[in-house]
């Protein structure tokens, strides 16, 4: 049966005050950033072209399309546009502070092109920059708080299926790859065209920012129940991944000295995609009023998505494969040999680990036992895969004659396919919790759980192996890409202990087992990373990892333990 979904009035009892906040942001927050794009960001700032009418198209954009949406009578749509394009805001910010940080690092031709070597000082444009990504957010906060309450007040009409959902995840983790390649080829010396893992800590944090939150964005759309909601989000994400990759794009064929990049254009095409999606009729779609209908109608079919989690997870370790086999560097000079990283073999052993879950997840009967497991498991190909580009990184400054091989490749697309295979496991998750019969661990659990937590957050404290002239990946030291795959994983391993406590029995038992694997992982880099490395030694960070181990093990025990006196 299909039907269309009637467009939601604006009512009272609906809470219109929180669509007029997060519309008046919006516009707000999309006027100051068309106004910073034409405005000098810099003191004396020369862009690279006129910019200026692209900048203020492509700022408009999502606060037009969702004024047109609420003049439409579609105020979900609108705010579903609002909530997507809030999603890059933090993402995009960080980029446009690398003006303020350090102007000579910065590759922002539409902005900006250095003529020398300079500090530079920040100009009224930036700061407009800067209060439009804020205003921006708040209008995705207000937009999301609206949709909350709208899908309360009515029945939910999602376009059913998990192809639909996949798609959208698939085109945001593609975008995603493209925001974070090079923005553009550059023979100027004074206009860098690194991709965001070779720049510095605002690009790199802003590109892996951008390119995490776009999948993680998408299946919250759909996870809102409303067809409106879920397309106006995709929408409002390629919206947004248009205004950081259409500047790119037109700076590598305007500016002096500049050349097209791949990046750019695969973002593009991603983007293009989303807002087809959006915009392409569903079908298969029903509306549903009854709150307990419109739950079940929420979610794809647990099974599919069990089967397309395993998948994602076999692709993901096939590519940490490949990106632990093949040259992370290679050298122009036969004179410099190209380094190889000593995590590399880490990284191969993080992707069998993640495969084997993989696998097993798609046999009958296990996906849903092992599912949980895979929710924590996935954060092994960024613990180890950070590790490998933290080699390419301290190459990368010998210029042009190391530069990054097949290995970077496949590493940047596991740790994107690891985000994404993580989602659509928490996204089965959601489902499975139809089916929960209220039974919980004992309370005895509870000790071993916090004492496997503060051992685990210890064991990435301190190194596991140490060497002279080797920086160790711990959560105090290094602060490079390392030091973010280190923090993903203790993130996950303490939400995961904490989880196992509120969780049912096997499901804790499951979620205590993906911590196991992350840890052991952790330990293994004294024997897979110190056999790589002269004078290598043990670190205190092996025996606290083993002891953490031990202690999730332990947890472990007392879960099931509970599972057998609670039938």
């Amino acid at each position: 049966m299909t039907s269309s979904a009637r467009p939601s009035t604006l009512t009272p009892q609906r809470q219109p005050g929180l669509l007029s906040g997060a519309l008046t942001c919006g516009v707000l927050g999309a006027l100051l950033l068309a106004a910073g794009g034409v405005l000098p960001a810099v003191g004396d700032a020369h862009p690279g072209y006129s910019s200026a009418l692209p900048l203020i198209v492509l700022a408009l954009l999502p606060a037009a399309a969702a004024v047109f949406a609420v003049a439409g009578k579609r105020p979900t749509l609108a705010a579903g546009v609002l909530a997507g394009a809030a999603v890059l805001a933090p993402g995009r910010l960080l980029l446009d502070l690398q003006l303020l940080v350090d102007l000579s690092n910065a590759a922002r031709p539409e902005l900006h092109v250095p003529t020398q070597l300079e500090a530079g000082t920040p100009g009224v444009g930036l700061w407009l920059l800067l209060a439009g990504h804020v205003l921006t957010a708040a209008a995705g906060i207000a937009a999301v708080q609206f949709t909350r309450r709208e899908a309360e007040a009515e029945g939910t009409d999602l376009p059913g299926g998990p192809r639909l959902v996949v798609l959208a995840i698939g085109l945001t983790v593609v975008a995603g790859v493209g925001l974070v390649m090079a923005p553009f080829e550059s023979a100027d010396p004074y206009l860098p065209a690194r991709n965001a893992f070779e720049s510095p800590w605002p690009v790199l944090t802003g590109g892996l920012l951008l390119a995490f939150a776009m999948p993680l964005g998408a299946a919250l759309a759909f996870g809102s129940g409303l067809r409106a909601a879920a397309r106006g989000s995709v929408l409002g994400l390629a919206f947004a991944v248009l205004a950081v990759a259409v500047p790119n794009l037109i700076a590598g064929f305007a500016v002096k000295d500049a050349g097209v990049s791949a990046g750019p254009v695969v973002a593009i095409v991603a983007a293009l995609g989303l807002a087809a999606l959006a915009i392409a009729r569903q079908e298969g779609t029903q509306l549903n009023e009854d709150p307990d209908v419109a739950e079940e109608a929420k979610l794809p079919g647990r099974r599919r998505l069990e089967l397309a989690t395993g998948a994602l997870a076999v692709l993901t370790a096939a590519a940490a494969v490949l990106g632990g086999l093949t040259a992370q560097v290679t050298s122009s000079s036969p004179a410099i040999d190209a380094p190889k990283s000593p995590a590399a073999l880490l990284l191969v052993v993080a992707g069998i680990l993640l495969g084997v879950l993989g696998l097993a997840m798609l046999l009958p009967g296990t996906g849903e036992t092992l599912r949980p497991a895979l929710s924590v498991a996935w954060v092994v190909v960024p613990l180890a895969g950070t590790a490998v580009l933290d080699t390419v990184l301290t190459a990368s400054r010998f210029g042009g004659v190391l530069s990054p091989g097949a290995g970077v490749t496949w590493t940047s697309v596991a740790l994107f396919a690891a985000v994404v295979t993580g989602i659509c496991s928490a996204v089965a998750g959601m489902v499975e919790r139809e089916n929960d019969d209220g039974r919980r661990p004992a309370s005895s659990a509870t000790t071993p759980v916090v004492a496997a937590g503060v051992l685990a957050v210890a064991a990435f404290v301190v190194p596991v192996v140490t060497a002279p002239d080797y920086d160790p990946p711990t959560l105090i030291t290094g602060f490079g890409a390392s030091w973010w795959g280190a923090v993903i994983a203790v993130v996950a391993v303490l939400v995961a202990l904490g989880l196992a406590l509120y969780s049912r029995p096997m499901r804790a038992f499951a979620l205590l087992l993906g911590v196991f694997l992350v840890l052991v992982l952790r330990a293994a880099e004294f024997p897979l990373v110190g056999g790589e490395l002269d004078g290598s030694a043990i670190g205190i960070g092996l025996w606290l990892s083993i002891a953490a181990a031990i202690a999730t093990g332990i947890a472990a025990g007392f879960v099931t333990r509970a599972a057998e006196e609670k039938p």
